[in-house]
């Protein structure tokens, strides 16, 4: 009897608990779908969900600039943009008439997918777009989708690569 009563007091332990993540998985989601609601409501288009280490960031475009957690980066201000894998480049553009600076060394290879957005602002400076290290493509897809959605901010893009 004893025996039953522990694995039937094990069998409720293992059951709210997996009922607890179930309940925090669906309130994720529900937050995450606010988020987005929110900024389609502010006139903002979500261009992806960016999985940073302090938490699920939303990369939206307006009518002006790209946003993304604090940091923004005004349309009229980018040249160029890299898309970038551990820091080596995997495609490029660049504004006509406008050369982007030499890229730096590849990185050595950490074991991991590092997928970046490296845009290029008319004043010299780089504002990176950090993508995540997920596996399966995920991080892949969301570099993908800032890449085409910066490449289209501009108007007249020269695809070096």
């Amino acid at each position: 009897m004893p025996i039953k009563v522990a694995a039937g007091i094990a069998l409720v332990f293992f059951l709210w608990a997996l009922f607890r993540t179930a309940m925090g998985l669906r309130w994720s989601k529900i937050q995450r779908d606010r988020a987005r609601r929110d900024e389609e409501a502010r006139g903002r288009r979500v261009v992806a969900e960016i999985p940073l280490p302090e938490g699920l960031v939303l990369l939206v475009e307006d009518a002006t600039a790209f946003h993304w957690g604090t940091r923004s980066v005004e349309k009229a201000d980018i040249v160029g943009g890299r898309l970038l894998l551990n820091g080596g480049i995997v495609g490029e553009f660049a504004a006509a008439g406008t050369a982007l600076p030499p890229p730096a060394p590849a990185e050595e290879y950490e074991g991991r997918e590092r997928w970046d957005v490296r845009v290029y602002r008319r004043d010299g400076v780089a504002v990176e777009i950090p993508c995540g290290t997920l596996r399966e493509g995920v991080s892949r897809e969301i570099a993908g989708c800032a890449f085409e959605a910066v490449r289209a901010a501009l108007p007249v893009a020269t695809p070096t690569r």
